[in-house]
């Protein structure tokens, strides 16, 4: 067994007869004697060093991922998108365990789109969600909906871990519409709301909308959040977000623990206790914590309320006509306009092999309107190539832009 299992077990003797997850699609509420008898029962089916979860959240998927952690793997979290073929071919492709202190095994796609495999550790995991619930202020007593994905880094540090280390409940939802949140969140009285700027997008734009009597707390997560929509958040609902960054090598990085950084766009907050961060020459994110310890490819900079503020992402350089621009600095020029909630922009090559910028852009606004703005800032030979504008733009289960859709798009997009 690995010490996850040790520590769910502590916790679970503490809250024998607590409702610990609640089930959002049926109802029916699990106490933590429940849970661990249910990990009990699975832990007899399982074999093997590495054990694939690829469930939707729910109780079910806890009580799956204590029962890995009783018989001693590491469980591999997998969306529930992928067919049986391809998630024992993904296991398969994870080869031998290097170490026996492996507890889970998060994958991510790399630059390249390569599957990337980072292996974690039960220390790395408990660290992460202590430094979570200390510098967050997550309680015992608290409710946490689960929206994001139980499995994604996000989802094991914030919702996971506070229920292994201290009991706190977990909403498990499957499928909703923003609405439906607002329903759950008041149905349940959900007092923390972690989830990701696609959803609060549209909960600002819902008419009619009211705060929920028991929300206290949303953080977002998972990709930049524009203070356009932390403004409109804020105004229907009286609730500041709270910006949370963090990556899958090194868990939790930083937050804004009083949601006026975030309420003015100026920074994702300062690091979380017990994590060190600093900007390198080059201008990249290099972070240790007692999670993991990584360089990202993210640019940053210090600002003078020394909170850490996103410039945008490492990226191809382009030869524009001989002249070289980098796609972070088109990004950070369009993310500074109004009526702007995403952006993403990179490098692409024509027929004879020329670079051009393409970006994708989330706005109302047309073209010409944003071109007209940005050449008060940059230079013409600067703005994008090809465009990519809608009110919606592609995303991933997860919330984060959908790059190689919106890589394809822009492909044929040339005017």
């Amino acid at each position: 067994m690995t010490s996850l299992w040790t520590l769910w077990q502590s916790t679970a003797a503490n809250y024998a007869e607590k409702p610990v997850a609640i089930d959002a699609d049926t109802g029916r509420a699990w106490t933590a004697a429940q849970l661990t008898a249910e990990a009990e029962h699975l832990a007899t089916m399982f074999r093997g060093p590495y054990v694939p979860l690829c469930q939707p959240n729910s109780a079910l998927w806890l009580a799956t991922f204590f029962a890995i952690q009783k018989i001693g793997a590491a469980a591999v979290p997998l969306d529930i998108s992928l067919p049986p073929e391809t998630q024992r071919e993904t296991v398969y492709r994870l080869g031998v365990r290097p170490k026996s202190s492996i507890c889970c095994v998060k994958l991510t796609s790399g630059t390249t789109g390569d599957l990337k495999r980072i292996l974690c550790s039960a220390a790395n995991l408990r660290a992460d969600g202590e430094h979570i619930i200390r510098t967050m202020g997550i309680r015992p007593a608290d409710r946490n909906l689960a929206i994001i994905p139980l499995g994604h880094s996000y989802g094991l540090g914030n919702l996971v871990m506070p229920l292994l280390l201290q009991g706190t409940i977990v909403v498990c939802a499957q499928a909703f519409v923003p609405r439906q949140i607002l329903r759950l969140i008041d149905e349940h009285k959900v007092t923390v709301l972690p989830t990701v700027p696609a959803i609060l997008r549209a909960l600002a734009q819902l008419e009619g909308a009211t705060k929920p009597p028991s929300l206290r707390l949303v953080i977002s997560a998972g990709a930049p959040l524009t203070a356009e929509v932390a403004q409109q958040f804020h105004h229907r609902f009286g609730i500041k977000i709270h910006n949370f960054y963090g990556s899958s090598e090194t868990g939790g990085i930083t937050y804004d623990r009083t949601g006026t950084a975030t309420l003015k766009g100026r920074s994702v907050g300062k690091p979380l206790a017990g994590v060190k961060v600093r900007i390198r020459r080059d201008g990249c994110v290099a972070v240790t914590s007692p999670a993991g310890k990584a360089t990202l490819p993210d640019l940053g900079e210090w600002n003078r309320y020394a909170e850490l503020r996103l410039l945008g992402r490492v990226g191809e350089v382009a030869n524009v006509g001989g002249k070289k621009v980098v796609p972070a600095e088109l990004e950070g020029a369009l993310r500074k306009l109004r009526g702007i909630t995403d952006v993403w922009v990179t490098v692409l090559n024509d027929k004879r092999g020329n670079n051009y910028l393409a970006a994708a852009v989330e706005t109302t606004r047309t073209r010409a309107d944003i071109e007209q703005e940005l050449l008060k800032t940059l230079p013409a030979w600067k703005l994008p190539k090809s465009w990519l504008i809608a009110p919606a733009l592609f995303r991933s289960d997860r919330g984060k832009l959908h790059t190689t859709e919106l890589r394809a798009r822009l492909s044929v997009n040339l005017p």
